[in-house]
């Protein structure tokens, strides 16, 4: 009797539900893929208007995550003198709320278009004209949200009122400034690596708090590690030169903005955006080749050209995603792509 129950008791039960990719409540890499490319097709459609101000909002925006970062460590000059690490790593941790906002409110950050915008380019769902056009537009418009937000919302509006959160500031200022060009290049290109998987990570979550933490962990590690992020400095440096720096704007531009801006693009476009369009992007057979099947895709048949259905004016539809759930049989679940 004692065996059999202790036989029961170890035997694998059939009834528990198989474990697979379609079971975790995250888009598999090529329906996240298929999502980036949605997204870069929607942000090629944007009206002139709709993307200035987009773009103008998303500069505001990681503006005041930065300001965050500059009240929370330049209020704590004990501590950054004491365990400097620690401090900038508790800084560094508010900083994602500017890339949290930017994400669930759609608007415009051109390095995080950097990867959108060339996956969806190189499956030759968007063109290089709106690549250029999306990226030159964003880029204007974040540098000119920063400034607004520096001069406004942070100098004249006295937020960093101690003298050691503005020596704090002047000092990051001077940080970005006074190093080696090559510094800041590499270190662009690792900040915007990790802003391509911060956005990768936000797109493959089905709810918000999926995609803030996705978000989250990535920014929180380019701050931490001092990588260098170009829309950031639009706020960062002119903050502090508000307060009074050695440097004028003509170093500012030609020792942080050119090399960081073209550090982003080789983290972003080249290390995300073009990689994940050579692991899952090249041609047709994506599911064949990777094993997991696209959004709304029937054994062996892919909808529409490259994967995608029908869409709308604004380059969106609905997606079919097919849950496995063991013996319990399929279901199927109905949602909108979320856009980046």
């Amino acid at each position: 009797m004692s065996t059999t129950h202790a036989d029961t008791r170890h035997a694998p039960d059939d009834r528990r539900p198989h474990v697979s990719m379609e079971k975790v409540d995250a888009h598999s890499p090529p329906e996240t893929c298929q999502l980036m490319t949605q997204s870069g097709i929607a942000k090629a459609k944007l009206p002139w208007a709709d993307l200035i101000i987009k773009s103008f909002f998303g500069g505001i925006f990681i503006s005041l995550g930065s300001l965050f970062d500059l009240v929370i460590a330049g209020g704590a000059p004990g501590l950054r003198s004491s365990n400097p690490s620690i401090a900038t790593m508790l800084a560094a941790f508010t900083f994602p709320v500017g890339f949290v906002l930017i994400i669930l409110t759609n608007v415009e950050l051109v390095t995080s278009n950097m990867a959108v915008m060339m996956y969806s380019t190189l499956q030759r769902r968007t063109s290089w004209y709106d690549l250029a056009r999306n990226w030159i537009t964003s880029y204007i418009f974040n540098l000119a949200g920063c400034l607004f937000f520096a001069g406004i919302l942070a100098w004249w509006s006295d937020v960093l009122e101690s003298d050691a959160q503005t020596s704090y500031a002047v000092t990051q200022a001077q940080n970005r400034v006074n190093i080696n060009w090559g510094f800041n290049f590499t270190r662009g290109i690792g900040c915007n690596w990790l802003v391509g998987l911060a956005v990768y990570l936000a797109t493959s979550g089905k709810d918000n708090l999926s995609k803030i933490v996705g978000i989250w962990i990535p920014i929180w590690t380019f701050v931490t590690l001092g990588y260098q992020h170009s829309v950031a400095n639009f706020f960062m440096v002119p903050i502090g030169m508000f307060y009074g720096t050695n440097f004028g704007v003509g170093k500012f531009i030609y020792q942080s903005i050119i090399p960081v801006t073209l550090g982003n693009i080789v983290g972003g476009a080249g290390l995300v955006g073009a990689l994940l369009w050579f692991l899952y992007g090249r041609d047709d057979t994506l599911a064949t080749r990777t094993g997991q099947p696209l959004s709304g895709e029937k054994k062996g048949h892919v909808q529409g050209t490259h994967g995608f259905g029908p869409r709308g004016g604004d380059g969106a539809s609905d997606e079919t995603v097919t849950v496995d759930e063991g013996n319990d049989g399929m279901r199927e679940r109905r949602r909108g792509p979320d856009m980046v």
